[in-house]
Formats: structure tokens, sequence, C-alpha cells
């Protein structure tokens, strides 16, 4: 299984295109919609208001067309509909998994998915650290790291636009030397972006045997 591949598919899918093209708005911007050469000026237009007769400036325009398509756009862009199938795999995935390609690849910032990243990255760590001698105040700061380990893999590991935080600046955010950290933290924090790092492919393999499952039943049906 090609995880680039899907990984590309995957960015594709979730990808906005409602800009590609130009609404009326952007139309009347570029091409002046009113043309008064072919009307000649008339007298004065009345409207009645209230029993009485109000003066309306208005001249009649000829109006041209704003878009310069024979042809109209389609109403859903072409690579959208292409990779609507990438699109019904994700609503089946379960929430930990749809929330990081959101994330990750569509650049979704809705705090729910956030949220229910970091609680499944440190569900499963404590799993993992389960039975080692960890004090409630090194908890707390392991804690606090899962977030910025998330948005370091999501930028290194996937290629997503972001931050990546340096051994330097997690001790500083931590609140320890640089010495404790490497004694003490650096070996979590490489443990908390494996974690994700197994989210990433293990979410990508879901969507894409999701999306081959559906297609093998609509050609067998």
């Amino acid at each position: 299984m090609n995880i680039e591949y899907i990984r590309e598919r995957v960015i594709i899918a979730l990808a906005n295109y409602c800009g590609a093209t130009k609404g009326q708005l952007a139309a009347f911007e570029e091409h002046a919609p009113a043309d008064t050469s072919s009307k000649k000026r008339k007298r004065l237009h009345f409207v009645v208001l209230d029993k009485s007769r109000v003066s309306a400036d208005l001249d009649p325009v000829s109006c041209s067309e704003t878009r310069s398509r024979v042809r109209p756009f389609p109403p859903i862009h072409e690579i959208t509909f292409c990779s609507s199938s990438w699109r019904r795999a994700l609503s089946a995935l379960d929430e930990d998994s749809c929330a990081w390609l959101r994330y990750c690849y569509g650049y979704d910032l809705d705090f729910a998915h956030q949220v229910s990243i970091c609680k499944f990255i440190w569900q499963q760590f404590e799993s993992k650290s389960r039975g080692s001698k960890i004090t409630a105040k090194k908890r707390a700061r392991l804690s606090s790291l899962v977030w910025l380990a998330v948005q370091h893999y999501a930028t290194e590991g996937t290629g997503r636009i972001g931050k990546t935080y340096p051994a330097g600046e997690l001790a500083k955010l931590t609140g320890v030397t640089k010495s404790n950290w490497s004694e003490n933290y650096a070996a979590q924090w490489d443990e908390l972006l494996w974690l994700c790092q197994d989210l990433d492919r293990s979410a990508l393999r879901a969507i894409s045997c999701k999306r081959s499952d559906a297609r093998s039943k609509i050609l067998t049906s």
C-alpha cells in the first residue's frame, strides 16, 4: 500500500475549490456591467410615496453579461466530483482517524478535532507507559506536550504548513533545562511523535480500505 499516493489523494479530496471560479461581484469589478450608450436620456421618472410624487433620477441602461464563457461552469468542480469517493470513505472512519485526516490534510482547525486527536494520543501514551514510575508533575508536563507533538509531526512528517519545535524551545516551553530535557523528556517526546506517525499511517490505510470496500460493493451490485 503506497502511503504517499493515499496521502496525495486525501489532500486533493479535502481541498477547497470553491474559489476556483469567479463570483458575480468579481465579474462586476473587472467588467463594467452597465453601458448607457445605446439608451438615450429620458425625462425623470416619478415614484409615488405617501400620496406624493417624488422624482427619481433613473436612467435606463443596458447591462452586458458578466460571464465571458459561452458555456457556463458546472455546478460542481470536476476534481471535487472525482474525489467524492475519498470523502465518503472519510466519513465512514472512526472519530479519531477522521479528525486526524481533516486536521493534517484538510487544514480543518475545528477545536473538536484537536481535542479528539490529543485525547487519543494521550490515551495511547498512558497505555504504553503503564507500569513506569512517572511523577504527577512530570505527567502534567508530558500531557502539555501532546498538542505540540501533533503540530510538530503534522509539519515534519506529512508536509503540512506549520511549525516544528527544536529541543531548546521544547525545554523552555516545558519549564526545564536543556540537560533535564535530554535526560528525562526527550525519550517521551519521541514516543509521542511515534504515536502521531502510527495514527497517521493507520488513518491513511483505513480510508484506503474503506474506499476500496465501497467501490467493490458498487461493482458487484
